[in-house]
């Protein structure tokens, strides 16, 4: 379970955050993302320090990948919308959660059950194909479908390819790209 678990907790936040950001106005999303990433920051100290922080502890079992830094990944995760939200603004961010979220989970998953490919370290080609087209749907809800197609392109591309993290790269590649080929995000 913990591989599925850990990859349902990864698009959850990807699109609940989103969500999030989309709902609040450009204060408000500053102070959710940066309140996040404290939080998430304190209880890497507290797991890294031996402390049990109950519910928690049980969910971090779940999800955390063995030897691994407790909550790397959701600190990355924040600190790359953090980023993403002071240059690109609320819009371009919410795009670049989606992506990150639907995109790494799905291509995990795809990869892991699927993947025959290798294209790096454990990235495989049928993994970053289906996980980039299930990106490109689920962002053709918020930006027009051409650029859904062209930045979950991109963003795979990002993932499979680029040597360190993923959560914090894959944002900051689909806000450039947004900016490139000039999609302005109408929803917000």
């Amino acid at each position: 379970m913990g591989e599925t678990f850990r990859q349902t907790v990864h698009l959850l936040m990807g699109v609940l955050s989103a969500a999030i950001i989309l709902r609040l106005d450009d204060r408000w999303a500053f102070i959710f993302v940066s309140a996040a990433l404290v939080a998430q920051f304190l209880v890497c100290d507290a797991f890294t320090r031996g402390y049990d922080v109950p519910v928690l502890s049980r969910v971090m079992d779940e999800s955390e990948r063995t030897g691994k830094v407790p909550l790397k990944g959701s600190i990355a995760y924040a600190a790359g919308a953090l980023f993403c939200l002071a240059v690109f603004g609320r819009g371009y961010t919410a795009v670049g959660l989606v992506t990150v979220g639907v995109l790494d989970s799905i291509s995990t998953l795809v990869g892991l059950r699927f993947g025959r490919h290798t294209l790096r370290g454990k990235k495989s080609l049928e993994g970053t194909v289906v996980g980039a087209a299930a990106a490109a749907l689920a962002l053709s809800f918020l930006i027009p479908w051409w650029a859904a197609v062209v930045v979950a392109a991109v963003a795979g591309v990002i993932e499979a390819c680029f040597p360190l993290d993923d959560n914090v790269a894959v944002q900051v590649g689909v806000c450039v790209t947004l900016a490139v080929v000039g999609v302005g995000v109408g929803f917000v």
